[in-house]
């Protein structure tokens, strides 16, 4: 199983599931810094991934410490997003579990918050929430697609995989640079290729989509359609069970009520990403 590098921690506040159903995390370790993006530890109520982790989220409330700020202070008033990559059991229920979550470099004044939080730090959490990636029972070979910034987000499907005594490969569309402070974290079997330029992404996706039982994609929304039509060149048939992929979309209330994150999809117009979604069949898509 993948692990990430995590500060010694004792004595840390117990995570809770608060009155008002939210969730009072507890950052576990520092910020690991990545391509772009940042890895998060954070302890939270146990038994909260039965429903999945990649491709769920969770939606923290930044700039506030206390529920008396969280009624009062509102300088970052939209909650963030956080997509699970991978979760560590608690030993005993009261300790919670930890979750690794991902958030991009983006300059964002919400995620620059949750990357100054110190050890310790009380974060307050909605979630989990959205549709994951889900893998299919009897499936035993996984491509997973995506490029440097958005690798992490696909990094604990491999860990069930192998976990089930299946394959995994790994291509990732980016720089030799881009991809070394990523293979670390990766389970010695997974099989990592590379793609340095168009030619090469295509030509490998065309070998290695015959393989694959599933493909899980984490890549930007306008690249989708040309990596769906790479697959449909080389199978018979692809369905939403065969090819997954998480949408980016924006995510503001969890629950599909602020339309912020309507998507267009094939034959249905448009749905809510943040309660249909964020992970939908690659050719359910529409670009």
């Amino acid at each position: 199983m993948s692990t990430f590098p995590v500060s010694p921690t004792t004595s840390l506040p117990t995570p809770v599931t608060n009155d008002d159903g939210t969730r009072t995390a507890v950052v576990a370790a520092l910020p690991r810094v990545l391509n772009e993006s940042a890895i998060i530890s954070l302890k939270v109520p146990g038994g909260l991934a039965t429903g999945g982790v990649n491709g769920r989220y969770w939606l923290a409330r930044c700039g506030v410490q206390t529920e008396a700020e969280r009624w009062s202070q509102w300088q970052i008033y939209l909650r963030r997003p956080l997509f699970g990559v991978t979760v560590r059991p608690g030993l005993t229920a009261e300790e919670g579990d930890t979750w690794e979550c991902y958030l991009p470099l983006t300059g964002d004044p919400g995620y620059d918050w949750l990357l100054q939080q110190p050890v310790g730090q009380p974060i307050n959490l909605l979630g989990p929430l959205g549709q994951g990636f889900t893998l299919q029972p009897n499936n035993r070979n996984l491509l997973l697609l995506t490029d440097a910034v958005r690798a992490p987000l696909l990094f604990g499907l491999s860990d069930a995989m192998l976990d089930r005594g299946g394959r995994v490969t790994l291509l990732v569309h980016g720089t030799v640079e881009a991809l070394s402070p990523l293979t670390p974290l990766l389970p010695i079997p997974v099989e990592v290729r590379q793609a340095t330029t168009e030619t090469a992404w295509t030509e490998q996706i065309a070998e290695l989509t015959p393989w694959a039982d599933q493909v899980c994609v984490a890549l930007p929304s306008g690249q989708l359609s040309t990596v769906a039509g790479l697959i449909r060149q080389h199978r018979f048939r692809v369905d939403a069970t065969f090819a997954q992929a998480l949408v980016e979309a924006d995510l503001l209330c969890g629950v599909g009520a602020c339309l912020a994150c309507v998507v267009p999809v094939r034959d249905a117009g448009y749905t809510r990403a943040c309660v249909h979604g964020p992970v939908m069949g690659l050719t359910e898509i529409k670009a």
